[in-house]
């Protein structure tokens, strides 16, 4: 607990140690500090503290506004910055480099400071320390993987379903995945497999989820995961990063280590960005794709034979893709079918039915769903 949270009643435990009011006495039951409380839930007190929808709504609010503020804030610099050096020296934009870092320094140097400011001022609460082994890291590992191709395809699928409609749009296009075959593969590996995981689960774990623990583990999960997904400003990548989201969030609740889930991150963004790289220039697909539009048969043969080790590293990649699919959700069935995933209720409880209208439909929330839509439609017709 912070000192944002002083604010808050305190009481003393059996032990004699000072606890935040997360559970009220039963009104009308007079406190016995030497009762055995009821640990079930994982908190002493047996009701949930009074809910006021107005305190809520607000406390949501300026959750979205601290991350629609993040990116304004980075948007602007990005602005200026493109202005001074098309004034100064244009060629600089040929340096992949360069245009790399003018992309996300606005974004991590600017933008995650203003909303770390923003957000300082709510009250958190940190997630206890839990068990995480070796197996369930395993585990987990596997149904963030299967569950990351899956939304892939599902999130492509729909794009090539809006481009049906509208051939101008660009919507199965995936932004990262252009940047990854297209880029230098030693700036793609610093960024994206380090850097990028880093920041991103110190903004999106770390620090949201910390300040959405205390409405419940649940809605925890649901609008971290929506913040994460709407983030990437892509449609094809809102459907897995909205899924990897809710299952990173999960994963740090339970675990109460930030270390863990920034793990997870670097494996996932390796394993998505890295390796089909690699496996896609040992196989030569434009060569085989050029070859094959000729019709011509036996010069297919050839090219496959000549290649055929280059061909088995990238069949064996594809083969991986569909056993993580397979497995992924069959255990991610088995987790959730044995009922050993579990939401712990927070310091206070949205009543049944209000929780959407609390949790999106306030200011802050809706001008950040907003602003990531105008991104997803700005990169789909730009």
């Amino acid at each position: 607990m912070d000192g944002n949270n002083q604010q808050f009643d305190q009481q003393i435990n059996p032990q004699g140690q000072s606890q935040p009011l997360y559970y009220q006495q039963v009104p009308g039951q007079a406190f016995d500090p030497f009762a055995m409380p009821n640990y079930a839930q994982g908190y002493p007190y047996r009701q949930p503290a009074p809910f006021d929808k107005k305190s809520a709504k607000k406390h949501f609010s300026r959750i979205g506004l601290s991350y629609f503020l993040f990116g304004v804030a980075a948007v602007i610099v990005q602005v200026i910055l493109s202005f001074v050096v098309d004034e100064v020296n244009p060629d600089l934009w040929d340096n992949y480099l360069f245009t790399v870092l003018a992309g996300i320094l606005p974004m991590y140097l600017v933008g995650a400071p203003v909303c770390m400011l923003l957000m300082k001022k709510l009250p958190s609460e940190k997630p206890e320390h839990g068990k995480w082994g070796f197996g369930k890291f395993i585990a987990v590992l596997i149904i963030a993987l299967g569950m990351m191709y899956i939304g892939s395809y599902i999130g492509t699928l729909i794009g090539l379903v809006i481009e049906s409609f509208s051939p101008d749009a660009s919507a199965s296009t995936n932004a990262v995945q252009e940047m990854v075959f297209t880029g230098d593969m030693m700036v793609n590996i610093v960024i994206m497999v380090f850097i990028g995981p880093i920041v991103e689960e110190l903004l999106f774990r770390k620090l949201l989820c910390d300040r959405l623990r205390i409405y419940g583990e649940g809605i925890t999960v649901a609008v971290a995961g929506l913040m994460f997904g709407l983030f990437h400003g892509n449609l094809t990548q809102f459907v897995y990063t909205f899924i990897l989201g809710c299952i990173l969030t999960y994963v740090y609740l339970k675990s109460g280590r930030i270390t863990v889930t920034i793990a997870y991150h670097i494996i996932l963004n390796f394993i998505g960005s890295v390796v089909p790289l690699l496996a896609l220039r040992s196989a030569d697909i434009d060569g085989l794709q050029e070859i094959m539009s000729t019709g011509d048969n036996e010069l297919l043969t050839q090219f496959i034979i000549d290649n055929i080790e280059s061909f088995a590293v990238y069949a064996l990649y594809s083969f991986g893709i569909i056993a993580f699919m397979v497995v992924g959700l069959i255990l991610l069935i088995v987790f959730l079918a044995s009922g050993k995933v579990k939401f712990n209720p927070g310091r206070y409880t949205i009543p049944s039915g209000k929780r959407f209208g609390v949790t999106i439909i306030n200011v802050g929330m809706i001008l950040f769903i907003l602003s990531e839509i105008a991104e997803i439609l700005l990169n789909m017709f730009a």
